[in-house]
């Protein structure tokens, strides 16, 4: 649900180290216990999820090669239209 009347003033960072870049910071900052979100934490203190953290984290090379093959392979699913569904281009309007 998208809340009613945002204040576009309010916003945290997610990455407080390095919040303009690309990069993989917020990974180290999940090892280091600053996730800013609960579910986001759980990435590293899972061991199901816990060494892709450690590998994200470790090296730019390998998040920034994972980053690439995920949204190619998320370029091919298909865009909804007005026909089969609804694009909002603010999500505070209804």
């Amino acid at each position: 649900m998208c809340p009613r009347n945002v204040d576009p003033r309010i916003a945290i960072n997610m990455d407080p180290t390095t919040p303009r870049q690309f990069d993989n910071a917020y990974y180290q900052n999940l090892q280091q216990g600053k996730g800013l979100f609960t579910s986001d934490q759980i990435l590293f203190t899972d061991a199901r999820s816990r060494a892709t953290v450690n590998s994200f984290a470790s090296s730019g090379n390998v998040f920034n090669a994972n980053f690439v093959a995920a949204m190619t392979k998320l370029g091919r699913i298909g865009v909804k239209t007005a026909r089969n569904g609804k694009i909002r281009t603010d999500c505070s309007v209804l």
